[in-house]
């Protein structure tokens, strides 16, 4: 079996910090923890990267542009990278960052997509889609679309067991698999098992064969985060795959799907 980089993060701590998580997997890409404990906040300078920030626990304000946003539930927030950006814990809040590194070629596919920043999603609002790999009880969610920042998008994944996702490889994308809290399943890599708990970070290595498999009893909800090393190959494989559903769904505490 190959080696398969993962890193769990630690979610019960009651101090500030930031931890680099899995450095090196993807290049350009650089993902971060930072844990913000109430009435305290954390600033970020621009450089020449993106800040892809994703509140996945807590309470937030962030501020930026001379403009402030403040939420109560998951969201993600991408500032304008000649912003810096300050991020204010109204409850203890745990932040994933992904700083992506611009590349020649990205000031044109930036103009193309004419992206509004800060570029923000409430993640319960997110678009929801269908794909072939997934079961008509999995709810698929576009966090960032395929055309908002060069090279990249992200996403997710919710189902409870009994529920799979077929095994697929996809060479033109690279991509972490992101686990909320609640989140447990195995993820299969060339068929071989991984059991991924919540607040995870995992390397889905470059052309593998990989899947999902959720037991019963078990509460899949992760996020993919997509990379792309070949942008028109990418952008051809996400608009075939991801198909607008047009509706919202839901699950229940049952875990049954509502809508």
């Amino acid at each position: 079996m190959r080696d398969v980089p993962t890193q769990k993060l630690d979610v019960t701590t009651k101090k500030n910090g930031t931890t680099v998580l899995l450095p090196g997997c993807i290049p350009g890409a650089t993902p971060f923890h930072h844990s913000i404990m109430a009435g305290t906040e954390l600033t970020l300078e621009p450089g020449n990267f993106y800040h892809i920030l994703i509140c996945f626990i807590g309470e937030v304000e962030f501020v930026t542009d001379g403009n402030e946003y403040r939420f109560h539930e998951r969201v993600s927030l991408i500032p304008d990278p000649k912003c810096a950006v300050t991020v204010k814990a109204l409850t203890d809040a745990h932040i994933l960052e992904i700083r992506w590194n611009f590349r020649e070629g990205d000031d044109e596919l930036a103009a193309e997509y004419k992206t509004q920043f800060p570029l923000i999603q409430i993640y319960r609002n997110s678009k929801q889609y269908r794909d072939r790999n997934k079961s008509d009880k999995t709810i698929s969610r576009s966090c960032v679309d395929q055309r908002k920042i060069p090279r990249f998008a992200f996403g997710s994944v919710e189902t409870y067991g009994i529920d799979a996702v077929k095994s697929h490889d996809h060479p033109m994308l690279d991509q972490y698999f992101f686990s909320f809290p609640e989140n447990e399943m195995d993820v299969l890599i060339d068929f071989e098992p991984i059991h991924m708990t919540g607040s995870e970070l995992l390397y889905i290595p470059l052309g593998s064969m990989h899947g999902v498999d959720v037991k019963e009893g078990e509460h899949c909800h992760y996020l993919w985060i997509d990379f792309y090393p070949d942008n028109e190959l990418a952008l051809k494989r996400l608009d075939a795959s991801h198909i607008p559903t047009g509706k919202h769904a839901d699950f229940n505490e049952k875990g049954e799907r509502i809508g």
